[in-house]
Order: structure tokens, then C-alpha cells, then sequence
């Protein structure tokens, strides 16, 4: 009798939670909380948790909810993403599974953590497609699925040959963007005869030139001559180097170290303060707000948009582009979803929209942003937006306009150049500026016209 009632005892002791345990998941409770207050720093304890059998429930919770930020949910990703193997990574394959009609931003935390287990759901979303891909309604989602195959370096031929389907021009810019960078992730001679012929393209070039350096560590710039020649002296022993796109990001700083100015490309080309311009589809989102009266800000501006304006319709290319002001109010140039054809009809119109232009009001960023994110990006098929203040936002904090700039350019993958009127160059360790770290995560130039 006295063993059997110690042998329960042995058992209900055994049922208790441990110490560490309890610590863990109160550890766990309090990261959501931090979290939800806007704290990224409060995701660190997360990369030890991994085994802890709530860490799973807890990204998920920080996932959905929607008052968590996308930049601390690009974070948490890199985390997961760092996680070994073991049940949390598998509890999160099994949802997503589970959840095949999860909302986009869920579904692209799910792309940028490279689950083994979730190779096959990704693949299926691609595969279940019918119809011409030009024609598919939500280009977001099969985007999205490229992006996660793109972290598989041994994706099988059929696999790279269905990513390269996508980088077809009648394409939308989101799926195009997403397979040129998958791309550059697949170990496949394949991959790279498919990325070469896309290299001068307006939309997708930088990217295709930045896949092509990560699999091989070679850069020829435009020139495709000089990537055939390598490859044929290569023959069937390509010497794959499958590096990050932070290398490709260090490449370019060096060489621009090392360039000499006269050498600068945008010297002679159609540019906007000086930002070279380059794409198919682009959207100008200008600060027309009161303090752009302040030194002839307001006329210098009317004068660039003027001239690039006419610089735009002397190209041959079928360009597409909108304009939206932000100040007193927040307009649009053009009706409707806000972008157009640039023919004689629409550069009239914009000639008139420019004309009219006056400094008034405040910098209401985050309504310009939020108008770009739910009215115009999802059917505009937007590659660059350009994007000019000269002062903070009066209708939200500076980390809202940051967080609406990078949800702008991860689910649209629309690169953000800004530039800043009046503004200083940031020295030593000063944080950057607003409109630098928009540039910075959303793969675009910072520019201050001197």
C-alpha cells in the first residue's frame, strides 16, 4: 500500500510543470506583451526558446496580430529562420498545412524562414495555377511561393524552369521580382541562362544582376557578351558560389569607392534630383506641405518634375507612372487606381497636375503611403516609387511611416528612393534619417540635392 501511494506521489510530481519551464513560458508571455508595445528588442530571448513547446504558439500569435509591425515581423522571421531543427519549426509547418488560405502577411513570414516542411505547400501554389501566368489575379501569392522555393539551393530543373516562366515581361512586376531573386538562390545552370536575357530590363535588372553575382561571384554589369564568354569557358564546371544578397549589397558599395565620377551613369540619363531613372511602371510621391515654400523649395521641385516629365516621353519604352501629392490634402494625378500610359493625353494632364502644385498644409506621410498600399500598388504593377519630403510626419510617428514603407516593398517588391530637401547628411554614429532608412530597407538610393 505505502509503495502504491508513493509511486503516486512520483507520478504527480512528475505531472508538474519544472521551474524552467514555468520561467519559460512566462519569459514567453512577456516577449508578446513588449512585442506588442512596438519593443524589437524584446524578440532576443526567442533564439534560445526554440525548444520550448509554446515557441511556436507564440511566433504565431506575433504573426497575426496586426498590431505588430512589419519590420519587427521581418525580424522574428530571421530568428525562426535561425531556429535548428526540432518540433517548434515542425509545429509551424504543420499550421501553415494546415491553413493553405492564411492572409499574405502570414504567408510571407512563411516564405522568408525556409522550412523543409513547407517546400511542398509552396510548390503546390504554383503548380495548381491555370491559364497564363499574365493572367493570374493574385500575383502576390505565387510571388511569394517563389520567394520561399528561392531558399532550396537543389530545387529540381522542372522547379527552376517554372520560377523562370515568371521572369516573362507580360508578367506582373511582383511575381517577375520574386523569381529573378529565387533565382539567385537555385544552384542551376538553368537558373542562370534564364536570369541573363532580363539583365537590361528596367523593372527586374538590378535584381537579375544582383542573383547572378550570388551564384557565381562574377559581375559583367549589362553585359551579356562577357556572361556568355565566362560561361563557355566554364563549360559544365560552373563554380557555384551561392552567396547572400548582403554580399552582392557590399560589392556595390566598394565599387562605388572605387568608381570615379565621371564614370557615374546617371550624368547622362533622365534623372530626378539626381536620382537616375529607371523603370516601367513608377509612382512620385511628393511633400507639397507648407515649409516647401522655404527657399524656393516648392519651385525647384516643380522644375524637376517638369523636366523629367519631358524626358519621360522622348523614351521608346511603354512607361507607365503616376503622381501623388501630399500636403493640405492628399491628391492624385491621375483618377481611378492613379497610374497611367504615358501618352500625349495623360503627359498633358500631368503637365496641368504639376502646374498647379502649391505649398500649403502639413506632411501627412502615412495617409500618402497608406493611399500607395491599398489603392494604387495592388493592381498599378509598380517597380520604383520615388519619394520627396523635406520634413517628419504630422499624421503618425516616424516608425508607422517606415513600417508602411516596408510593407510597400515586401509584398509589392517596389524599390523606395527618397529624397530629402533641406536635410543634413547624418555624421558619425547619428542614427540615419527617416527618409535614409526607407531607402535602406526597401532597396533603394538616399539622396540629398545639394
Amino acid at each position: 500500500m505505502r509503495l502504491s501511494q508513493n509511486l503516486c506521489v512520483l507520478i504527480l510530481f512528475a505531472a508538474l510543470p519544472s521551474p524552467a519551464a514555468d520561467e519559460g513560458e512566462a519569459l514567453l508571455k512577456s516577449i508578446v506583451k513588449n512585442v506588442r508595445s512596438g519593443n524589437q528588442e524584446a524578440l532576443a530571448p526567442l533564439k534560445e526558446l526554440h525548444t520550448h513547446k509554446m515557441a511556436a504558439d507564440t511566433v504565431l500569435t506575433l504573426v497575426g496580430d496586426k498590431r505588430v509591425g512589419i519590420g519587427i515581423k521581418m525580424r522574428l522571421a530571421e530568428i525562426v529562420a535561425s531556429w535548428p531543427s526540432g518540433e517548434a519549426r515542425r509545429m509551424l509547418a504543420d499550421w501553415l498545412n494546415k491553413h493553405p488560405s492564411c492572409d499574405d502577411e502570414t504567408l510571407f513570414f512563411f516564405a522568408d524562414i525556409g522550412l523543409l516542411e513547407t517546400r511542398g505547400f509552396f510548390w503546390s501554389l504554383i503548380t495548381q495555377l491555370k491559364g497564363p501566368l499574365s493572367d493570374v489575379r493574385n500575383p502576390e501569392r505565387v510571388a511569394l511561393a517563389a520567394k520561399a522555393l528561392g531558399a532550396f539551393q537543389d530545387n529540381p530543373e522542372v522547379v527552376v524552369a517554372r520560377i523562370a516562366a515568371m521572369l516573362d515581361p507580360a508578367n506582373a512586376h511582383v511575381m517577375r521580382a520574386c523569381a529573378a531573386e529565387a533565382l539567385g538562390g537555385m544552384r542551376s545552370a538553368l537558373a542562370i541562362q534564364s536570369l541573363l536575357p532580363q539583365l537590361r530590363d528596367d523593372s527586374i535588372g538590378h535584381t537579375v544582376r544582383c542573383s547572378l553575382y550570388r551564384l557565381t561571384g562574377q559581375d559583367f554589369v549589362e553585359d551579356d557578351t562577357k556572361w556568355k564568354t565566362w560561361l563557355t569557358e566554364q563549360g559544365p564546371n560552373i563554380p557555384w558560389k551561392m552567396l547572400a544578397r548582403s554580399d552582392f549589397d557590399n560589392y556595390l558599395k566598394l565599387q562605388k569607392l572605387l568608381k570615379p565620377l565621371d564614370e557615374d551613369p546617371t550624368m547622362n540619363m533622365a534623372s530626378f534630383y539626381g536620382v537616375e531613372f529607371r523603370a516601367k511602371g513608377a509612382l512620385f510621391i511628393l511633400d507639397v506641405s507648407g515649409s516647401m515654400d522655404f527657399e524656393n523649395r516648392i519651385s525647384k521641385l516643380k522644375g524637376q518634375m517638369s523636366d523629367l516629365l519631358v524626358a519621360m516621353q522622348n523614351t521608346s519604352s511603354k512607361l507607365r507612372y503616376g503622381i501623388v501629392t501630399f500636403g493640405e490634402d492628399v491628391e492624385s494625378c491621375f483618377s481611378g487606381r492613379g497610374i497611367a500610359q504615358d501618352d500625349e493625353k495623360n503627359h498633358k494632364q500631368a503637365v496641368r497636375f504639376v502646374e498647379r502644385i502649391q505649398a500649403n498644409g502639413g506632411t501627412p506621410m502615412c495617409e500618402a503611403l497608406n493611399l500607395t498600399l491599398t489603392k494604387i500598388l495592388p493592381a498599378g504593377n509598380i517597380d520604383a516609387i520615388y519619394f520627396l519630403s523635406d520634413g517628419s510626419p504630422s499624421d503618425g510617428t516616424p516608425d508607422q511611416v517606415l513600417d508602411l514603407a516596408k510593407r510597400i516593398h515586401e509584398t509589392f517588391q517596389v524599390r523606395i528612393h527618397t529624397i530629402a530637401i533641406g536635410e543634413e547628411p547624418a555624421q558619425g554614429f547619428e542614427q540615419a534619417s527617416l527618409l535614409q532608412q526607407i531607402a535602406n530597407a526597401c532597396g533603394g538610393t538616399f539622396t540629398i540635392p545639394r
